[in-house]
């Protein structure tokens, strides 16, 4: 029982520290898709 509830704890801090980084890394990715596109739309115009 006390390495299941250590195992999950473990988890959930993994998850808490990874998910702004993850956040992050979403939002970089999206911002080059734009930039991307952005340049696309540029010289047809």
């Amino acid at each position: 029982m006390k390495t299941i509830s250590a195992f999950i704890l473990l988890i959930y801090w993994s998850i808490m520290i990874f998910a702004p980084v993850m956040s992050k890394d979403i939002k970089f990715s999206r911002a080059k898709i734009n930039n991307i596109k952005i340049v696309e739309q540029k010289p047809r115009s």
